[in-house]
C-alpha cells in the first residue's frame, strides 16, 4: 500500500511497508544484487529513513483526523464542535450536606478547610457563612462542603471529619444522612463527541430529541428528559395534556434561580414548534416568542427518590469457603452499580438487576460461598413495604446512599 489521499480517505503505510518500498527503489536503481540486509550500511539507512517517514505519516494522519469531529481530539475537537455550538463541559467538584456541631458562639466561613478522614480528602465550606444561633450547645447547624479537587471525590454517609482550619467554636462535623454528590472531571473526547451528536438535533424544531438537545445546552442544566402526549385526549396517565410536551430538567444549583428558570423557558420556547404547549407544574413563566408575543412556558424539576436496598445472601450448605468480607464487598458493588447504571430518570428498580450484581461477583471470584440471594427494594425505610419493581415516576430520579444499602449474610 502507498501513501495516498483519495475520495475514500487517507491511506498510510506501516514502517514495514515503507522499508519494502525503499528497498525496491534501491534495487531498481543500483541492481538486484545490492545488499539491503539489516546488517549492511544500506539496510540500516533504509530502516532509519523508513522510521522517519512512518512517523511523518502518523502526524499527517493525526492532522487529517483533526478535520473530522468524529475522530478529532483535544483542542481540534473543541474547535470543530464550536462550529455547531457545542462546548466541552469543564470539571466540577463533589459537594456534601453536613451537620456542623457548634460548642460555643462562632462562625464557619466560606473557604474554611476540613478533612474527610476516611478518604483523606480536603473540603471547604461553601454556601455560608454558617453560625450558631445562641445555643443551647452543642448546637447542630446544617452546612455544605465542596471538595477542593475536581472530580468524583467520595464522602459516604457517616464518614469521619476533622478540622484543618482551627475553630474553637466547632466541636465536630458529620454527614449522617447523605453521601456526597460526586463531581466530574473535564468531559472526555468520547463523551463530548456523543453529546455533540445529540445536540445536532437542536437544528430541528418540535421533536423530542430537538427539544432535549436545545435545553441541554443551557448552562446549569445537568440532565433533561422530554415527554409528550400525542394520542390521549384530555390528559394521559402522567398528567400531560393532549398534544403537550413536558420538559423535566435537573439543574445545578437546584432549585434553579430565576435567571436559570428564564434560560430554560427560552430554550423550550425556541425549540417547541408553532402551536405547541409546554406543560409543567413546578415552574410556570411567561416569555416572549420570536415575534415578541408573550407565551406561557412551564416545565418540571426532577425530584430525587431514595431507594432502599436489602440484600439477603444465604450461604447455608455451601461447600465453598465463605468470603470473610462478603457483606462489605457486596454492599460496595451494589452501590457502585446502582449509582452508575440504575439511576436514570424514570428508571424503575428491578430486583433481578441487583441479584445479577451478586452473581457476577461470584463468577469473577471476588466473593465465594453464596448459595442464594434475596433482593428487597423499597421507597421507604428497609422495614418495608417491599416491591418488585419499585416504580419511579417520569419526573423522578432514584437516589442511592450507602446507608440505605443493607446486606445480610445468613450462615
Amino acid at each position: 500500500m502507498s501513501l495516498a489521499l483519495t475520495p475514500a480517505g487517507l491511506s498510510t503505510q506501516t514502517q514495514a511497508e515503507i522499508v519494502d518500498e525503499l528497498t525496491a527503489k534501491i534495487r531498481s536503481t543500483f541492481g538486484n544484487n545490492t545488499n539491503t540486509s539489516t546488517a549492511s550500511i544500506m539496510g540500516q539507512l533504509v530502516n532509519i529513513v523508513a522510521e522517519f517517514r512512518a512517523f511523518d505519516q502518523q502526524i499527517l494522519l493525526a492532522v487529517y483526523r483533526a478535520f473530522d469531529p468524529n475522530s478529532a481530539v483535544g483542542v481540534a475537537l473543541d474547535r470543530l464542535a464550536a462550529l455547531t455550538g457545542s462546548v466541552r463541559k469543564g470539571s466540577t467538584v463533589s459537594v456534601v450536606d453536613v451537620v456542623i456541631s457548634f460548642v460555643g458562639p462562632g462562625i464557619v466561613n466560606n473557604g474554611d478547610l476540613f478533612q474527610n478522614d476516611d478518604t483523606s480528602t480536603q473540603w471547604v465550606a461553601t454556601g455560608g457563612p454558617y453560625a450558631d444561633t445562641g445555643g443551647p450547645y452543642p448546637e447542630a447547624v446544617a452546612g455544605v462542603f465542596a471538595a477542593v479537587d475536581p472530580g468524583p471525590t467520595l464522602a459516604n454517609a457517616g464518614t469521619n471529619w476533622s478540622l484543618v482550619t482551627v475553630n474553637a467554636a466547632v466541636g465536630g462535623v458529620t454527614n449522617p444522612a447523605d453521601d456526597a454528590d460526586p463531581g466530574r472531571l473535564q468531559e472526555t473526547d468520547v463523551d463530548f463527541r456523543i453529546r455533540r451528536q445529540v445536540e445536532l438535533f437542536g437544528g430541528n424544531v418540535g421533536g423530542l430529541a430537538a427539544i432535549r438537545a436545545v435545553v441541554s445546552r443551557v448552562d446549569g442544566v445537568t440532565s433533561v428528559r422530554v415527554y409528550h402526549n400525542p394520542a390521549t385526549p384530555g390528559v394521559d396517565a402522567d398528567g400531560i395534556p393532549f398534544k403537550a410536551a413536558n420538559v423535566v430538567v435537573e439543574t445545578n444549583p437546584t432549585p434553579p434561580p430565576v435567571a436559570l428558570q428564564e434560560a430554560i423557558a427560552d430554550s423550550i420556547l425556541s425549540s417547541l414548534g408553532a402551536g405547541g404547549e409546554a406543560f409543567g407544574t413546578d415552574f410556570s413563566l411567561t416569555r416572549p416568542d420570536s415575534e415578541g408575543v408573550l407565551q406561557p412556558v412551564a416545565f418540571d424539576l426532577i425530584s430525587e427518590v431514595d431507594v432502599f436496598v436489602k440484600i439477603t445472601v444465604d450461604t447455608t450448605g455451601t461447600e465453598q469457603t465463605v468470603s470473610t468480607n462478603l457483606a462489605t464487598v457486596v454492599a460496595e458493588a451494589i452501590l457502585e452499580k446502582a449509582q452508575a447504571d440504575f439511576s436514570g430518570i424514570g428508571q424503575n428498580q428491578l430486583a433481578f438487576q441487583y441479584s445479577a450484581v451478586v452473581s457476577e461477583l461470584q463468577e469473577s471470584g471476588e466473593i465465594s460461598g453464596v448459595v442464594s440471594v434475596l433482593v428487597e427494594l423499597s421507597r421507604v425505610a428497609l422495614v418495608g413495604p417491599y416491591a418488585d419493581p419499585v416504580e419511579i415516576g417520569i419526573r423522578e430520579r432514584p437516589s442511592f446512599e450507602s446507608v440505605n444499602v443493607d446486606v445480610v449474610v445468613l450462615p
